[in-house]
């Protein structure tokens, strides 16, 4: 190999390290910062037991703010994006074998009238809107893109709460609500 090729062969490997870390050092940072963000969507948290989360499922269903989703127990809301394009944002909590305490949070989103046919509602279109939906709904910090396994992922970080988004196949896009802190210390244990 070259010098040349070797220096290049190099700054890419930093390159490659220095992107690696990045989400890692915001994690760091932010869990750091003690702030904590338990309140998600739709006033669903971090932090509910099994009950409270059905419970306030019942209610936003009662109110027709939600309704039953596609997926077994899924919940289903719809809401419109910047274009007008209705969006269906499904959700259902992860519970912990333990206590029954919600740390985790598996969402998806797909337009409305998605079809193979209808390119433009497609989730990799869909997958550069949610950034600026995920902004608007919790505001902080910029979500940082990342390939993972030869897949974008978009990490959105602030104090104790990550989401991660991801596409899943050609409607849907996935988006996995993290609380950071149970993880951490349940991985140190």
């Amino acid at each position: 190999m070259t010098l040349v090729a070797s220096g290049i062969a190099i700054m890419f490997l930093i390159n490659g390290c220095e992107k690696k870390d990045e989400l890692e050092l915001a994690i760091n940072e932010e869990l750091s910062s003690g702030i904590r963000y338990d309140s998600l969507f739709l006033e669903v948290k971090f932090g509910f037991d099994r009950q409270e989360f059905f419970d306030h499922c019942w209610d936003l269903n009662k109110r027709e703010l939600v309704m039953h989703g596609p997926e077994n127990m899924s919940v289903q809301y719809l809401f419109k994006d910047s274009l007008e394009q209705t969006i269906a944002f499904n959700f259902y909590a992860e519970f912990d074998g333990d206590n029954d305490i919600i740390h985790e949070y598996n969402t998806s989103f797909y337009y409305y009238g998605w079809a193979p046919w209808n390119k433009h509602l497609q989730s990799d279109v869909l997958m550069e809107a949610l950034p600026d939906i995920l902004m608007d709904w919790h505001g902080g910090n910029e979500p940082l893109e990342k390939m993972v396994d030869g897949k974008k992922h978009y990490y959105k970080v602030d104090g104790n709460r990550m989401i991660d988004l991801f596409i899943m196949n050609d409607s849907l896009v996935a988006a996995k609500y993290i609380d950071l802190s149970y993880s951490r210390s349940n991985d140190q244990n």
